[in-house]
Parts: C-alpha cells; sequence; structure tokens
C-alpha cells in the first residue's frame, strides 16, 4: 500500500507539476540577476513563471518531446529559469524585422 505523503505529493505534481517546476525556475533565475529593485525581482519571476506555463505546452509540442509529466515539468523548469534571458533575444529579433515597440 502507498503512503498517504506519497500519494498526495504524486497527485499534486501530476496536476500542478508545470506551474511548480516553472515557479521554481523563475525563482532560482534571481540568482542571476543582480540589482534589482523588489518590484523588478517580482516581475522577473512573475515573467519566467507566466512564459513557463504558457509555452511549456509550445516547446514540448514543437521539439517533438515525449509528452509525459516528467518531460514537460523539465521544460517547465528551463523556461521559467532562461525567461528572463529569453525575452531581450525575442524583442531583438522582433525589432529586426520592423515590429513596432520592439527594440533592434
Amino acid at each position: 500500500m502507498a503512503e498517504p505523503t506519497s500519494t498526495a505529493a504524486g497527485l499534486l505534481m501530476a496536476k500542478y507539476g508545470v506551474a511548480i517546476a516553472g515557479f521554481a525556475g523563475a525563482i532560482l533565475s534571481l540568482t542571476f540577476l543582480r540589482g534589482l529593485t523588489r518590484r523588478e525581482a517580482a516581475w522577473a519571476v512573475f515573467t519566467g513563471f507566466a512564459s513557463a506555463i504558457f509555452t511549456t505546452p509550445l516547446a514540448v509540442h514543437y521539439f517533438s518531446l515525449p509528452v509525459d509529466g516528467d518531460t514537460q515539468n523539465g521544460v517547465a523548469f528551463l523556461i521559467g529559469l532562461l525567461a528572463m534571458n529569453i525575452i531581450p533575444g525575442l524583442k531583438a529579433l522582433a525589432g529586426r524585422f520592423g515590429v513596432p515597440g520592439a527594440s533592434g
């Protein structure tokens, strides 16, 4: 018989795994960002978290990765971790194509 704590943790990760992994990656990204105010740090975490939540399914599908929970959680963690570094690159790329509001 499974232990209640391991079953509860498994259920929690199955349902909210991408959100938890994305949030953990976003929090960890603060160790790479120096000199941020509290407000900027909060926005950095929110950006990483939101990026992980909304782009994980896209990344998993685009790269034809397995759709199991472990893969999705890993991708969400990496997106949350790297989002603050990816977004300026995407803005610069958009600026090259003349997208209004993008720097390039």
